[in-house]
């Protein structure tokens, strides 16, 4: 498999993504509407999880919500909490204790750790060796839950069960131009950085050596994965449909469909026979 590739902005910025947590406190908390504020940390961005955890005593804490970045305004970042359903334990006593202005709030929990969706073993090779700082968490484990759960097209929710299972915290996804991160659990776009590459194969539906992924006999997932930029940014999509990198991909993709089309190229010359009869008509 031959694959040229083109890298002209690894520098020292390719994954710029924070790799160490960033710990902030808790300002205030609505345990209403299961919302709180958060003193704002440079390298926040909206759609990163993290966890609140409260401390006990000097030795002790304890982990007691997800969080969700939804908007950061001025210096406050405002955030949901998400039940962190994994420590649940029914033969256990459970604790009574709930999030308060004063309780620490880590973001960026587990990003550190991430899964590289790349088209084939070059690209994948080249750009995880870059980043030292990073665990690249290999895609065969993933190819392995995919079988598991009988999905040769992956999922939001099997990418979701996969950081969850490993303590993965980002998705890189490398597409011709651009690789593009997200947050593992929220599935949304905290990073695109732009490259410039060439292919003559790819890999579907990413880079493994698994050679076969089991299928379901139907559902949604069952289906092997056609084209590999599209399947993935149609994905993407689905948590980010207002993404200006997504709306113009989308828009240049339809195009050339359009235009690639019988009926594109139908409708072109009834239109170019059309604009002469009526120029004839002048």
């Amino acid at each position: 498999m031959r694959y040229i590739l083109f890298l002209f902005l690894f520098t020292n910025y390719l994954f710029a993504i924070i790799s160490e947590p960033i710990g902030s406190k808790v300002l205030s908390v609505d345990k209403e509407e299961q919302t709180l504020t958060i003193s704002f940390v440079e390298g926040t961005q909206v759609g990163m999880y993290g966890v609140i955890v409260k401390d006990l005593d000097q030795n002790h804490a304890i982990a007691l919500k997800w969080i969700q970045v939804t908007a950061i305004e001025g210096s406050l970042i405002f955030a949901k909490m998400i039940p962190i359903l994994a420590l649940e334990q029914s033969a256990l006593p459970s604790g009574t204790w709930t999030a308060q202005a004063g309780d620490n709030a880590i973001i960026g929990y587990n990003y550190h750790r991430a899964l590289l969706i790349a088209p084939n073993p070059s690209v994948y090779k080249k750009i995880s060796s870059y980043h030292s700082e990073r665990k690249w968490v290999h895609p065969d484990i993933f190819a392995t839950v995919l079988s598991h759960h009988g999905h040769p097209s992956p999922l939001i929710e099997d990418f979701n069960y996969m950081c969850r299972s490993n303590n993965i915290g980002t998705v890189s996804f490398v597409f011709d131009k651009s690789i593009l991160s997200v947050d593992c659990q929220s599935f949304k776009i905290i990073q695109n950085k732009t490259i410039s590459l060439k292919t003559d194969e790819i890999q579907v539906p990413f880079y493994t050596r698994i050679t076969h992924i089991e299928a379901n006999w139907f559902g949604e997932g069952n289906d092997e994965v056609q084209d590999y930029n599209k399947y993935y940014v149609d994905l993407l999509a689905e948590n980010n449909p207002q993404n200006e990198w997504i709306q113009t991909y989308k828009a240049v993709q339809d195009k050339e469909a359009e235009e690639g089309s019988w009926f594109g190229s139908w409708f072109s010359s009834i239109k170019v026979t059309s604009d002469n009869t009526e120029e004839d008509d002048e």
